[in-house]
């Protein structure tokens, strides 16, 4: 067994590498379930080159693909403040630690018609949204020292491949991560968002701390938002550390592999 040893908050924390729960959906080229806005699928073939083609199938010397992807619309990925600004900032050049305190909550949903929170105009009364008392009610239990990070499953996913129908957070909701000094936030749906919102972007915006864009929160630009993200059934909400696995390549978001270690004291 290798173990590592994390120290959080004067306590020892115990990670066996070999027991990390694997977060990311794998991006199947042959078969890619999950094209947001309908857009063009993901798509993998051998590369050409001159007049050859490499495809050891096809007669070349060996295999070497050229791959076409959007990270936000075609599964796990994660996001920093680039994503909503005019300016470049990199995924890959954000300072996220190696291991993250983490929280793993699953919440229930209701719709925007019979909730008391509130969102921009572009909401229909049967929009499912995740609102700021489901978040409360699901963390009561279990209190605020691991939420460095926030993992959120729904368990809904009734909604289609290009996103229609997909549960969102409320304002209030958002707005309570940000009070809560969530910096990591994961989630198991398209966006934090309503995916067709006017392209207001209004959480997004909350989440990163610039609802003010001449008085942002200076806090908030190493935070980050992982969306798409799969969350086994058989695991429970609790405290656990959290990887974010990153390629090095730029850009406002990374296709990622979040992965989360259960622990000993």
């Amino acid at each position: 067994m290798m173990r590592i040893e994390i120290d959080y908050r004067g306590c020892r924390h115990v990670i066996d590498y070999q027991d990390s729960i694997r977060l990311s959906t794998r991006l199947d080229f042959a078969e890619n379930s999950v094209n947001l806005y309908g857009i063009t699928s993901a798509s993998e073939e051998p590369l050409h080159y001159d007049t050859r083609i490499a495809s050891v199938k096809r007669g070349g010397a060996s295999n070497a693909s050229r791959i076409s992807l959007v990270p936000h619309c075609h599964g796990t990925h994660t996001e920093c403040i680039g994503h909503i600004l005019p300016e470049r900032h990199h995924m890959a050049d954000l300072d996220i630690p190696l291991f993250i305190p983490a929280t793993l909550i699953r919440v229930s949903l209701q719709r925007f018609s019979e909730m008391k929170d509130c969102y921009n105009s572009y909401a229909d009364d049967i929009d499912w949204i995740i609102t700021a008392d489901a978040i409360e009610h699901a963390l009561a239990p279990l209190g605020s020292d691991y939420l460095q990070a926030l993992v959120i499953a729904t368990d809904n996913h009734d909604w289609l491949p290009d996103g229609i129908g997909a549960p969102y957070f409320s304002y209030q909701a958002i707005s309570r991560l940000v009070e809560l000094g969530v910096q990591h936030l994961l989630v198991d749906i398209p966006s934090i968002d309503r995916l067709n919102d006017g392209g207001l972007m209004e959480n997004h915006r909350c989440f990163w701390g610039i609802q003010d864009p001449h008085h942002p929160i200076e806090g908030r630009k190493s935070a980050s938002v992982t969306e798409l993200i799969k969350v086994p059934s058989n695991i429970s909400a609790g405290h656990y550390i959290l990887s974010i696995q990153l390629p090095d390549l730029s850009g406002d978001a990374l296709p990622s592999r979040p992965l989360l270690f259960p622990f000993s004291l």
